[in-house]
């Protein structure tokens, strides 16, 4: 069986905590416009490269590509599982946290989402072992003529 947040409950407490709020607790930010930005916390830069955008109640770094909401942000920092990133922010803005509710159809989303990308995985594959073939020459020749090399094709997985 799996246990979960209720949605509900889950965008009330987003929507309870103010990502710019609980983002300035460990970034210095700068307001820029509409959004804030800042040195990232998850790597080191010198130019600031992290925005904060309180209306969308969003963050993002343009160096490294982490982003997301501000249960995720507490996650990243504070190295914890979901549920406990939870807590911790239930507990910030004073909210009780719910008994989590039991959801006998996320074990079937979630093996349906696996066997998904599982197939895609296969094709994706399919596909890029047919480049190697004869079958795939003409695709292989218009992927050199565009300037890869069979590193960059092996590396990125390109395919037909």
């Amino acid at each position: 069986m799996a246990f979960r947040f209720t949605d509900d409950f889950i965008d009330r407490l987003r929507d309870s905590n103010d990502i710019e709020s609980v983002i300035a607790g460990y970034v210095d930010l700068r307001r820029r416009g509409k959004t804030l930005t800042g040195l990232c916390p998850f790597h080191n830069e010198k130019t600031p490269s992290f925005s904060v955008n309180a209306d969308l109640n969003l963050y993002y770094c343009f160096g490294c590509k982490a982003g997301g909401n501000v249960v995720q942000f507490v996650m990243e920092m504070e190295h914890l599982s979901f549920q406990e990133a939870v807590k911790l922010l239930a507990e910030k803005c004073h909210m009780t946290v719910p008994e989590m509710q039991n959801d006998p159809d996320y074990d079937r989303r979630r093996s349906e989402r696996e066997r998904l990308l599982s197939a895609n995985r296969e094709a994706a594959r399919f596909y890029h072992d047919m480049l190697w073939k004869p079958e795939g020459k003409q695709v292989l020749d218009y992927l050199h003529g565009r300037g890869l090399d069979d590193g960059i094709i092996r590396r990125f997985g390109l395919g037909a």
